[in-house]
């Protein structure tokens, strides 16, 4: 290989916890790490970013080639949304599959390339309907979670799709559902029965993958036998118990008719207090290490009564994110944010708020992501 054609490594091509985005060469032109492995070591990446080097003209996947994952996730709600419109109108939908498909592809990309942006757009989304952006942050989740569990990539696009679409089965009773105030005995067997009037719907539109399948008619099944609808002891390893863990974390994230939301350190707490009977233990503590107890998203006070968004998470420091310093202590906006380190008591987290508060900073806060 000719030296010359290499070129320093970008921040963004080798980062913790995340597929590296291009061929890693040293400066002799020998191949030290291919694109898509994942560094887990904090030094390993400090040596690569040091020693390594890319090829000048490798810029296909390069995070300035194209839109940001920010941006992208929010067009493929758009796209999930007309899809969703088309289904509660009870109009078929030619080349469901193919379209679904196409959306998972896309959606997998973004999170192998940037999880925590996919998750912030999702988070402080308030332009498109909750159901769709439920539907992508249990797909961000199930992406991250099946990707640290080895499912190969064939595997990973059913289970992603399946988490794209694991509630349709409501669509038609979801304004009902939506109401404050307990449940009827009807709602409540309607809800029981979502995942197979999912199934069916699926079907229908051609789908017959059965991961596929089988993810979305177990996702509210558990390891006791407590879920729905067949009350069935799922295993260990099943995709039961990776869509079950996902769609709880993403429910936590939005209020619903009957509770408030969850914040912070609050979800996780919620999900260990139910490992070993509701959620695999290890995709518990999964979710701790890789989303964190601050997700990227999150607005926080710190300790010094500045208020921050978390904008990355750190595998090696989960409960000291990286936060990007937006506004003073009585919320008026800064002129220009600043990041610090959570880890310093001094910029601790305090507090974590609610996210309708990014609502008065929203252009600040899209631009952490390049939104």
């Amino acid at each position: 290989m000719d030296i010359r054609q290499l070129t320093p490594l970008d921040p963004l091509h080798v980062r913790l916890g995340i597929p590296t985005r291009v061929d890693i060469y040293n400066m002799d032109g020998k191949l030290l790490l291919g694109r898509g492995f994942t560094v887990g070591r904090v030094d390993t990446v400090a040596r690569l970013l040091e020693d390594g080097f890319k090829l000048a003209n490798d810029s296909a996947r390069a995070h300035t080639a194209q839109e940001s994952v920010f941006r992208r996730i929010n067009a493929l709600a758009g796209e999930l949304v007309a899809l969703e419109q088309t289904l509660s109108e009870h109009q078929s939908i030619a080349s469901f599959t193919f379209k679904m498909n196409k959306l998972t592809k896309l959606l997998l990309q973004c999170c192998d390339e940037d999880a925590d942006a996919a998750l912030a757009q999702c988070y402080l989304n308030y332009h498109h309907p909750y159901s769709a952006l439920h539907h992508i942050l249990v797909a961000v989740l199930v992406s991250v979670l099946s990707n640290l569990q080895g499912w190969s990539d064939a595997e990973r696009l059913s289970l992603a799709a399946a988490a794209l679409t694991h509630d349709l089965g409501v669509i038609s009773g979801r304004s009902e559902l939506g109401h404050a105030g307990p449940l009827t005995q009807e709602q409540r067997k309607f809800v029981h029965q979502h995942p197979l009037v999912g199934v069916e719907l699926l079907t229908r539109l051609g789908v017959a993958d059965p991961l596929w399948l089988q993810a979305v008619q177990d996702h509210h099944e558990t390891l006791d036998g407590s879920g729905y609808p067949a009350g069935i002891l799922v295993a260990l390893d099943s995709p039961a118990t990776l869509m079950a863990v996902a769609d709880s974390f993403a429910a936590m994230l939005r209020p619903r008719a009957y509770r408030n939301r969850k914040l912070g350190n609050d979800i996780i707490e919620d999900l260990r207090a139910h490992a070993g009977s509701w959620y695999d233990p290890a995709l518990v503590e999964a979710i701790a290490t890789h989303i964190g107890h601050y997700h990227a998203g999150s607005l926080v006070r710190l300790e010094n009564t500045d208020l921050a968004v978390v904008t990355r998470h750190r595998i090696d420091q989960p409960l000291a994110p990286q936060v990007l310093v937006i506004a003073d202590a009585t919320n008026q906006p800064l002129e220009k944010p600043y990041e610090v380190d959570s880890a310093d008591p001094v910029y601790a987290i305090k507090a974590v708020l609610h996210p309708e508060i990014s609502l008065s900073f929203r252009n600040m806060v899209n631009r952490a992501w390049g939104g």
